[in-house]
């Protein structure tokens, strides 16, 4: 079966990034027979994007396409302008582990700050967007900088992931970043939030990352497995 720590970040709603990165397997060992597949997979052709309304940040768009039976559609959609060509997603979500010689746990960041969008608070997992020339590793440790004020080294990097694929094409990677609590840049960690960032930083203990979250919800907080700027 899952251990501890998968069955801690199913229930923090991150299961399948997280258990995926970190050394415990997402599928327990046990004999699994094949899913059953449609034997016609879904082919779509012909699509084609019409720009309705832009910011700096958004586009909404209409896209236009024709389905395996031949039928024409359209769905709206909203995609980020801010996408760069080497990093092939758009933003990145850091799972920073915290680790010291002085004790065995291990302990997990998360940052508390005002959504406009839900009118409320939410826990998170650091994130942000990708600069221009930058990989998904070194947004992952400049995000984790900025917003924690912790220095990291990279574990692993997840694949593409869809955030909301029914209303975005946003796409994000899971970057495991471990932290040594016991290097000088670590001791006193300093946040260096951008011009209107607001964010309180919580160091949580893995094991008791479920009940901490339960305790948020409780107080009107909405726990997310992970946000972006």
């Amino acid at each position: 079966m899952w251990s501890r720590r998968c069955r801690v970040l199913a229930a923090s709603g991150s299961l399948l990034g997280t258990c995926l990165l970190t050394e415990t397997p997402l599928i327990p060992k046990l004999p699994v027979k094949p899913l059953l597949l449609e034997t016609k997979a879904p082919h779509v052709e012909q699509a084609r994007t019409q720009d309705i309304a832009a910011t700096q940040w958004l586009k909404l768009q209409t896209l236009t396409y024709r389905d395996q039976t031949g039928h024409e559609r359209k769905w709206d959609l909203v995609t980020r302008t801010t996408r760069t060509d080497r990093a092939g997603v758009d933003a990145v979500i850091i799972l920073p582990l915290l680790r010291s010689s002085k004790k065995s746990e291990v302990d997990v960041l998360l940052v508390q700050q005002f959504r406009p969008p839900v009118a409320g608070y939410t826990v998170e997992l650091p994130a942000g967007l990708i600069d221009a020339g930058e990989s998904s590793d070194q947004a992952a440790v400049r995000e984790l900088k900025e917003e924690t004020g912790y220095t990291g080294r990279v574990l692993r990097t997840s694949g593409p992931l869809t955030m909301s694929p029914g209303l975005s094409d946003e796409t994000v990677k899971l970057v495991v970043v471990e932290v040594d609590l016991d290097i000088p840049e670590n001791r006193q960690p300093k946040p260096q939030p951008e011009e209107g960032e607001f964010i309180q930083v919580m160091r949580v203990p893995l094991k008791s990352l479920s009940q901490e979250l339960t305790k948020l919800q409780k107080r009107g907080v909405m726990p997310i497995s992970g946000g972006v700027k």
